[in-house]
């Protein structure tokens, strides 16, 4: 739980969190938490809020009236775009099936970032979204998803967990969901006219930019395996 609290701090002071702020948030969290503990359907709802906050998230990348400039939503997002997905994580039973799922899914996304960063590099020319990150392109995101599935099959291959249908959902989950998130914060960023959401890794950001990704994508792939249960 290191990482929403660390990235919820670097985003509290990104948007100006003021002390009623800080209050409405660890109310919200806290009953999430007594929720998740106490009831199984609990998880179910505190992630179907996650994945529909971050649609609206995801939306507002192409609308005019950018909602999260209001400040009402910065308590909103703080509990449900970043800490929700990890009460619902921490409260499932993911870690007794697969005690390494989260390192699976981070490194999926580090292969996806990675990758897309490479081949955009080398042979990158139509840009993905200039508005909001001008170095993202097609080629590198279109790259990034053939690597991350590569790599699916590799853990595949190594683990012998579920199924390879399985893995290729994960792997395209993992790589969709997370280039999104990634533009997701660049767009709150830019919002805020804030550069990094941090110090923690000089040259590299803070725990916000490189697990921004991670944290618009968990949501994603725990209702997926819920789907998967229910087949």
């Amino acid at each position: 739980m290191l990482v929403p609290f660390l990235a919820g701090m670097e985003y509290s002071k990104i948007t100006q969190f003021k002390l009623l702020d800080y209050i409405t948030s660890g109310v919200t969290i806290g009953i999430a938490i007594l929720i998740g503990a106490k009831y199984q359907f609990g998880i179910i709802i505190i992630t179907l809020i996650s994945i529909f906050v971050a649609i609206l998230l995801g939306f507002n990348l192409f609308a005019k009236a950018i909602f999260i400039k209001h400040a009402k939503w910065k308590t909103i997002l703080l509990s449900t775009y970043i800490v929700f997905p990890f009460i619902a994580y921490y409260f499932s039973n993911y870690e007794s099936e697969n005690p390494y799922f989260l390192l699976h899914l981070i490194i999926l996304i580090w292969v996806s970032d990675s990758s897309a960063y490479f081949v955009g590099s080398q042979i990158g020319k139509r840009k993905l979204f200039s508005r909001i990150s001008p170095k993202k392109t097609w080629e590198g995101f279109l790259g990034a998803g053939m690597i991350t599935l590569i790599a699916a099959y590799i853990i595949f291959s190594i683990t012998k967990l579920n199924t390879w249908g399985y893995w290729v959902v994960f792997g395209i989950l993992s790589w969709l969901v997370s280039s999104l998130g990634d533009l997701v914060a660049s767009h709150v960023k830019r919002i805020h006219n804030v550069k990094d959401s941090g110090t923690f890794l000089p040259g590299h950001g803070g725990f916000f930019d490189r697990f921004d990704g991670y944290i618009y994508a968990l949501p994603f792939v725990l209702i997926l395996k819920n789907i998967i249960e229910l087949l």
